[in-house]
């Protein structure tokens, strides 16, 4: 665990820090941010997926219940967060971002999935990217429902917010990647013993590059401003996401379970931080920016922070 939590440490902090220097130092420009993490969705984590699912060992049925627990603790979660919008006394604008950021959770390589790779291996990442299948569809549909309450504008249908899910390559291909390797799995077809290595090199870099992205277009001015709302969104993620994740996981029945791979990664997926998608959606509908960016920016910081003892109650649970 030592030297896994050591890796976890190196990777995120080193690829955020370098991503941030090489802005500061001019070396790259933060335009170049988002073009590093679509070419990675497109084409780094599609064959990583089809490696990661077709090498799952056995899963019991109740794996096929991670995603709706995802799910579920997302659509939980709208309420609270609105509620303490209202507590907070926010604007509608800021409502908005506030109840966003609470809402969807960095629960991919980037933080969530490569948490679970720390703590349980190969079988970890792929259990905790199965849990990711309904972000997606999730932010297609209830994420823009959530945020058109708090704009006037409608940038873009129902029909077309679910049809832009499969005809964007940087959401099309993840999915695909994801079938091809069920199609895989479930014929039994032999997976090359070179995999295991494979994965075990790529999860690590696939997560630094997109840090490093992440960390080209890292802002700090922002947090101070909103440092009472930041607050209340990193208590959403660490207490109150939790609670809601372990009560489900008790529903599904991974409280039963000999093997507790299942509410580890319920637990660790439910304390991730703030998704930079929470971000996106304010920009898109015209919402405070500002503090969409200052609570990605403060919860994902703190959750470096936090992770070693996430992992420690996570493994002894």
């Amino acid at each position: 665990m030592q030297s896994r939590l050591i890796l976890m440490l190196s990777v995120i902090i080193g690829g955020l820090a370098i991503g941030y220097a090489a802005r500061k130092l001019h070396l790259l420009p933060e335009s170049v941010s988002p073009r590093i993490t679509r070419a990675a969705m497109m084409y780094v984590q599609p064959p990583l997926l089809v490696v990661l699912i077709w090498g799952l060992e056995a899963p019991d049925w109740r794996v096929a219940l991670l995603p709706v627990i995802a799910a579920a603790n997302i659509l939980l979660m709208w309420p609270v967060a609105a509620a303490g919008g209202r507590v907070l006394g926010l604007r509608r604008g800021q409502a908005g971002s506030f109840t966003l950021s609470c809402m969807y959770s960095n629960m991919g390589l980037t933080y969530g999935a490569f948490l679970c790779y720390i703590l349980l291996g190969e079988q970890g990442a792929a259990l905790g990217m199965i849990w990711c299948i309904s972000f997606t569809p999730m932010l297609y549909t209830l994420g823009f429902v959530v945020a058109r309450c708090y704009t006037h504008d409608e940038p873009r249908g129902a029909r077309d917010t679910i049809l832009h899910i499969f005809r964007e390559p940087a959401s099309r291909n993840p999915l695909i990647g994801l079938a091809l390797g069920a199609l895989l799995y479930a014929t039994g077809a032999h997976r090359p013993l070179i995999a295991g290595d494979i994965v075990d090199a790529v999860v690590p870099a696939s997560t630094a590059l997109y840090l490093f992205a992440i960390g080209l277009s890292l802002r700090l001015t922002s947090v101070v401003t909103y440092f009472r709302e930041c607050v209340a969104v990193g208590a959403a993620k660490i207490l109150v996401m939790p609670l809601l994740g372990l009560g489900l996981a008790w529903l599904a029945g991974y409280w039963a379970m000999e093997d507790r791979a299942l509410l580890q990664v319920v637990f660790i997926q439910s304390t991730t931080p703030a998704s930079i998608m929470g971000l996106i959606l304010a920009q898109l509908f015209d919402l405070d920016g500002q503090l969409a960016n200052a609570a990605w920016l403060t919860t994902n910081i703190g959750a470096v922070a936090v992770a070693p003892v996430v992992l420690q109650i996570a493994a002894g649970l």
